[in-house]
């Protein structure tokens, strides 16, 4: 028995012994196995970071080729959303840099200080892509905005001319002259020309005429010359005269001409380029027509005018009221008529401003006629017009001391056996009571 329990006790040491052995081989060999887990995820990692740097090192050009092209076909992508852009930017309104040459631009105000603007056009009632009201041409042209300014557009070998009614003898003319996309393709030959006539006919060719014009084919040496001539007078002008026109293109030139008499003066922003004494003989200027030779559609040239001033020398009206008053042709009718034209309404609107300003005015409208027709019929529609002309001025303005009278045809200024005469005749005098 004593045996058996040394026996049991031997074993027990002994078994535990193995077992601590064992455990700590176990212990060992785990510690052994989890260093060889880290050491092989370690390698994974490394492998894996290392096999995308070799992939990025090899992968590299194809990457930049494709980004590179993803660039390109960014880029073609702006530039088509810019393009269309522009295209409707200038459908609704042609930008034109006009800042380099406008400054101190002359007006018809700076040559006539006390004169009265008898026509003036900024096309306000007129629609896009109409041709203006109160106009006249021989082939078309359009209202279009530029830099948000309607302008008229002129097309190719237009003619147009307005209603301005005949013009005095002394006036200033001033207009914007505005151009763009012009360059040396397909613009030879084309030109813009003013004419001054002397009657009130849509004619380029008119046997009476004065005119100057100059080319439009920017890059030659045609636009460096302004050219001027005059047709059906007595001592002819057709001459050339230096000045470097391509420097006004593709922007915008304010132009002022000047009138006196047979004096035709040109301004082009403040430089006098033209001075001609006697140039406008025989009565011409009466009527003005603006005339644009080529250029092509297609190529969006454009070619328009704008902001068209005229300015008559004289008195202001409310000094020649007080000084006793004046007559003025200027107020028409319609034939035989006493309905007023509406090429009237501008200076009759001059008129009320100038008796509104003064309420101490008293003033008689006096009607005249031509000796046309039967003399009781012709006093009659002369006190029509007077009686006309009042109920316009009264409609728009605070008038109180207005009278009317009409004297026919029996005080005649002129001869009523010319055209011209009988035009004289027909007036509207305005007289301090």
């Amino acid at each position: 028995m004593k045996t058996l329990k040394i026996t049991i006790l031997f074993l027990l040491v002994f078994c535990g012994n193995l077992n601590a052995q064992v455990l700590k081989k176990l212990t060992k060999k785990a510690g052994e196995a989890a260093e060889r887990t880290v050491e092989r995820k370690v390698e994974e990692k490394t492998e894996e970071k290392t096999a995308q740097a070799i992939d990025s090192v090899f992968e590299a050009p194809k990457k930049v080729k494709e980004k590179r092209k993803k660039n390109k076909k960014e880029k073609a992508s702006k530039k088509e959303e810019v393009n269309e852009v522009g295209s409707e930017t200038q459908n609704e309104s042609v930008i034109i840099n006009s800042s380099t040459n406008n400054q101190d631009i002359v007006s018809g105000s700076s040559f006539f200080p006390n004169g009265s603007i008898v026509f003036e056009e900024t096309f306000s009632q007129d629609a896009q892509g109409d041709f203006p009201a109160g106009w006249e041409t021989n082939s078309g042209g359009e209202i279009i905005l530029i830099n948000g300014t309607k302008s008229l557009k002129l097309y190719p070998n237009s003619l147009c001319m307005t209603t301005t009614g005949e013009l005095p003898e002394n006036y200033a003319l001033e207009f914007d002259f505005i151009t763009a996309n012009l360059a040396y393709k397909e613009l030879s030959g084309s030109e813009f020309m003013l004419q001054f006539v002397k009657d009130n006919k849509l004619n380029k060719d008119l046997k009476q005429r004065g005119e100057f014009h100059f080319s439009l084919w920017e890059g030659s040496a045609l636009p460096r010359k302004i050219f001027v001539e005059n047709h059906g007078v007595t001592n002819k002008i057709k001459n050339s005269i230096d000045f470097d026109m391509n420097k006004k293109f593709n922007t915008t030139v304010h132009i002022t001409c000047v009138v006196n008499g047979k004096r035709l003066r040109v301004y082009m922003d403040n430089e006098k380029v033209i001075d001609l004494p006697s140039f406008l003989q025989d009565n011409l200027g009466r009527y003005i027509q603006f005339y644009l030779k080529g250029t092509k559609p297609q190529m969006n040239h454009i070619a328009a005018i704008a902001n068209i001033k005229i300015t008559e020398e004289g008195e202001d009206i409310r000094s020649m009221i007080l000084k006793g008053g004046f007559s003025t042709t200027k107020i028409l009718f319609d034939s035989g008529s006493d309905k007023l034209k509406p090429e009237s309404f501008s200076f009759l609107d001059k008129i009320g401003k100038a008796l509104e300003s003064d309420a101490t005015l008293s003033v008689k409208i006096i009607g005249h006629t031509d000796s046309d027709g039967d003399s009781k019929a012709n006093l009659k529609l002369s006190e029509k017009r007077a009686a006309s002309v009042k109920a316009y001025l009264a409609s728009k303005f605070n008038l109180q001391n207005l009278q009317t009278e009409g004297k026919g045809e029996s005080e005649p200024v002129a001869d009523n056996t010319t055209t011209e005469g009988k035009a004289q005749n027909r007036r509207v005098e305005f007289k301090k009571i």
